[in-house]
C-alpha cells in the first residue's frame, strides 16, 4: 500500500517546529541548582489501552510512586510505591494491569544503582506480583542478574507480554537473546525462540504476536568483519531464511521498523542502492530487495520511529529525528489531530497519544522543558496536567537555534547555537560545547549545562561534527581516523564563523565537553592553544590507544576490533597516527588553565586517562583541576553531583573567559 504523506499538516509542522520562535531572555536569576534538579515528574502520562485511565508517575516523599487516574472522576489512585526506591518505567499491559521497575534515580551514584527487576500490579492496587528480581537481590544471591526487556505486550485483555532474556546467550561476543511469553499474573515464562537463526539481538513480531524477523550480528568467517544477517520467516511453522546481509563497517545495516496490519507488508530503514543517507521502505521478500520509499529527509537519516495505531489497525507516520524533531503522517485524523494541537500551543513540538475521545500531549519548546494536556475531544476541552520543572514557571530559557557553517575542505556542519537573548548577539564569550561518541550526536531539546551557561551570558555552541551519526554515511566516515585532525578542524571553523560574523568574541574561547568531548577539550588546547583559553574534560579520552589498550576497560571485543579499528585508528598498523593524536603524548603545548573529573567506577573510559594527564600537565606547571566523583561511571548519576559539577564549570569558565577574566585586566 501506497503510503502518502499529508502535505496540509507538512506544512502546519514546519510553521510548529520550524525556526520561529517566541523571544526569549535568559534568566540569570535562576539559582544553578535548578537547572541541575530532577525533574518533578518522571515522565509523560500514559493512557491505557481502552482510555478510561491514565498512569502516572508522581512525587511523594522524594520518591515516584506509581498512580492510576480514572479519566471520568479524576480520582487518583496510588498502585505501586516503595519508601526506598522510585517506581519507573510503567507499562499497561491491557486495561487493567500494568508492568514497572525500581531505580534509584538522581538519588544515588552509578555504584549504588541496583534496581531494575519487573513487578506487576492492576489498577485498583491488587495482583502485585514480582516477575524478575532486581540488580540487589541478584548480587545478595551471588546469582547473574536476570534482566529481561518487554518487547511487547499480547493485546486486547490478555495478561501476557512478550519479553526478551539473554539468559542463554549471556556470554557472546554480540549479544544473542530469545523472546519468552510471559503471563504477568503468575510469572511464568514460555520460551519461544528454542530453534532461533543464532546470535539474535533484534526482535520483530507481527500484529498476530507471530515472531516473523530476527536480527542477528556475527564476524564474517576469516575475517574480523562484523556483518548483519536479517533472517524471516512466514509463519511460526515456516523455517528461518535470511532476507537481507550487510557489514556495518559499509553502512550496510538494515532495520526492520514493523509490519502493517495485514502482516505481509513490512517496512525497513537502511542506506539502498548507494544512498547516503538512511531512508525508509517497503521490503520487497520475493526480491529480498527494498521496494517503494516511504520516507527521505534531506538532512537526516531515517532510521526508526514508525507510530502505530492499534486500536484503528494504521500505521499513522513518522517520527524523524531531524535537527528538530518533525512528524509526518499518513494519516488524516492522525495529521487534523496534529494540526489541532499546533494551533493550541503554537511554538512548541507537540507529541501525543490518542485514546476514543481522549489525548494527552506533552509540549515541548525554546522556554518550555517539558509540559503535560490532558485533551477532551467530547468536550473540546485541554487541560494542564503538570509542569515537568515547575521551577522554571515564570523564568526565560534561551533559545536553541539550528545552524550550519563550513568547514575549511568545504563540509557542511549543522551545530546549535543558544544565545543569551537578553544581550545583544554581539562580542559574546563562547563556550565550544562537544558531544562525546564520537559516534553520536546532539538533538534539539533542553541541556542543563547549556542552558545554565546561557543564563549567565555565554553563547553555546555545539557542532555536529564529521563522524557525528545521523547525517548520512559520508558525514560519518569523513570522520573516521581524524581524531585531532579534522575532527577538531570542525570545531575551530566553527569558532572562527561565529567570530567572523561578529557574534562572539574570539579571544574569549572556552572548549568543553565528555568522552570523546574530553579529548576534543585536551587536544583543541594542544592544536590551537592561542585560541582557548581554558578547558573542561570529564570522563575524557586522553590517549586514542588507550582505548585498545587498557584491559579493564570495556572497549574491547569484536566491536573494535572491526569498527573501532576503522572509526578511531588500529593498534596494530597505526602507531604513527596515534601518536600524532595523543593529548598526552603532545601536553608540551598546552597553555591554557584544565579542569578534569573523572568517575572512579568508570569502566568506559578509565580514570587512568585523567591520572595521566593530569600529572604531565601539573608536572610541566599548568594549572590542571582535578576531581574524582566517588561511585560514579561515565558520567553522573546523583543529582549532588550534577548540582555540584554545575557550580563548578561555571566558576572555572568565569574566572578566564568572564567576569573574572574581566577583573584580572
Amino acid at each position: 500500500m501506497k503510503r502518502q504523506i499529508i502535505p496540509v499538516l507538512m506544512a502546519a509542522l514546519l510553521v510548529g517546529t520550524g525556526m520561529a520562535a517566541t523571544t526569549a531572555h535568559a534568566d540569570s536569576s535562576i539559582p544553578v541548582a535548578d537547572f541541575f534538579k530532577k525533574a518533578q515528574f518522571a515522565g509523560a502520562p500514559i493512557l491505557s489501552p481502552d482510555g478510561k485511565n491514565m498512569a502516572v508517575l508522581t512525587p511523594r516523599n522524594g520518591r515516584n510512586v506509581l498512580a492510576v487516574i480514572n479519566l471520568d472522576t479524576r480520582v487518583p489512585k496510588v498502585v505501586a510505591a516503595d519508601p526506598d526506591w522510585n517506581i519507573s518505567n510503567p507499562i499497561w499491559v491491557n486495561s487493567n494491569r500494568l508492568v514497572f521497575s525500581i531505580t534509584r534515580g538522581s538519588d544515588e551514584v552509578l555504584e549504588r544503582q541496583t534496581g531494575g527487576g519487573l513487578f506487576a500490579v492492576n489498577t485498583d492496587g491488587s495482583g502485585f506480583k514480582k516477575l524478575a528480581m532486581t540488580i540487589k537481590e541478584a548480587q545478595g544471591g551471588n546469582v547473574k542478574y536476570d534482566g529481561i526487556s518487554v518487547l511487547q505486550r499480547a493485546g486486547g485483555e490478555s495478561a501476557d507480554l512478550f519479553v526478551v532474556n539473554n539468559e542463554r546467550g549471556r556470554d557472546a561476543d554480540l549479544g544473542a537473546s530469545d523472546v519468552f511469553r510471559l503471563d504477568t499474573t503468575n510469572g511464568r515464562r514460555t520460551l519461544l525462540t528454542f530453534d532461533n537463526p543464532g546470535n539474535v539481538s533484534g526482535w520483530l513480531l507481527d500484529h498476530d504476536n507471530v515472531i516473523r524477523i530476527a536480527s542477528a550480528l556475527s564476524v564474517a568467517p576469516g575475517t574480523n568483519r562484523i556483518q548483519q544477517t536479517v533472517s524471516y520467516r512466514e509463519s511460526d511453522k515456516s523455517p528461518w531464511r535470511p532476507i537481507h546481509q550487510g557489514f556495518l563497517d559499509e553502512g550496510k545495516a538494515m532495520t526492520p521498523l514493523g509490519f502493517d496490519f495485514n502482516n505481509k507488508t513490512m517496512y525497513v530503514s537502511g542506506r539502498f542502492n548507494g544512498g547516503d543517507r538512511e531512508t525508509a521502505h517497503v521490503w520487497n521478500f520475493s526480491t529480498n530487495t527494498p521496494g517503494e520509499m516511504i520516507a527521505d529527509h534531506p538532512l537526516v537519516d531515517v532510521s526508526g520511529g514508525l507510530l502505530f495505531d492499534e486500536v484503528r489497525k494504521k500505521i499513522i507516520g513518522m517520527r524523524v529525528n531531524g535537527m528538530k524533531p518533525e512528524t509526518y503522517y499518513f494519516d488524516e485524523d492522525y495529521a487534523r489531530m496534529q494540526a489541532t494541537l499546533n494551533a493550541s500551543l503554537p511554538g512548541q513540538d507537540v507529541t501525543f497519544s490518542w485514546r476514543g475521545e481522549r489525548v494527552v500531549l506533552v509540549a515541548r519548546g525554546d522556554n518550555n522543558v517539558g509540559k503535560v494536556y490532558f485533551f477532551d475531544l467530547k468536550k473540546q476541552r485541554l487541560e494542564p496536567v503538570f509542569d515537568f520543572k515547575p521551577e522554571f514557571e515564570g523564568k526565560r530559557l534561551s533559545a536553541q537555534t539550528v545552524i550550519d557553517y563550513k568547514a575549511r575542505d568545504g563540509l557542511s556542519i549543522p551545530a546549535y547555537l543558544t544565545l543569551p537573548e537578553g544581550m545583544p548577539a554581539k562580542n559574546l564569550p563562547l563556550v565550544m560545547f562537544v558531544h562525546g561518541g564520537p559516534h553520536a550526536r546532539d538533538s534539539f531539546g533542553y541541556n542543563p549545562l547549556t542552558q545554565m551557561l546561557a543564563s549567565r551570558g555565554y553563547a553555546v555552541l555545539q557542532p555536529q561534527f564529521r563522524m557525528s551519526t545521523g547525517f548520512g554515511w559520508k558525514h560519518h566516515t569523513a570522520g573516521w581516523k581524524q581524531w585531532g585532525l579534522a575532527m577538531q578542524d570542525d570545531l575551530t571553523d566553527g569558532v572562527e564563523a561565529l567570530a567572523k560574523q561578529g557574534v562572539i568574541d574570539k579571544n574569549r574561547v572556552c572548549i568543553i565537553g565528555a568522552s570523546y568531548g574530553g579529548y576534543a577539550t585536551m587536544y583543541g588546547l594542544v592544536k590551537d592553544p592561542d585560541l582557548y583559553k581554558c578547558g573542561i574534560n570529564w570522563v575524557g579520552v586522553t590517549d586514542v590507544k588507550m582505548l585498545f589498550t587498557v584491559t579493564w576497560s570495556d572497549m574491547r571485543g569484536p566491536y573494535m576490533d572491526n569498527m573501532g579499528a576503522k572509526m578511531h585508528g588500529d593498534p596494530k598498523t597505526d602507531e604513527a597516527y596515534f601518536q600524532k593524536v595523543s593529548a598526552i603524548e603532545n601536553a608540551a603545548r598546552i597553555k591554557a588553565p584544565v579542569l578534569m573529573a573523572y568517575g572512579s567506577e568508570d569502566v568506559r573510559v578509565p580514570l587512568i586517562h585523567g591520572e595521566k594527564m593530569r600529572d604531565v600537565l601539573r608536572k610541566q606547571g599548568n594549572t590542571a583541576e582535578f576531581m574524582v566523583m566517588t561511585g560514579e561511571g561515565h558520567g553522573w548519576q546523583k543529582e549532588s553531583n550534577n548540582i555540584l559539577w554545575g557550580n563548578t564549570v561555571l566558576n572555572f569558565i568565569d574566572r578566564y573567559i568572564g567576569p573574572g577574566a574581566a577583573k584580572g585586566k
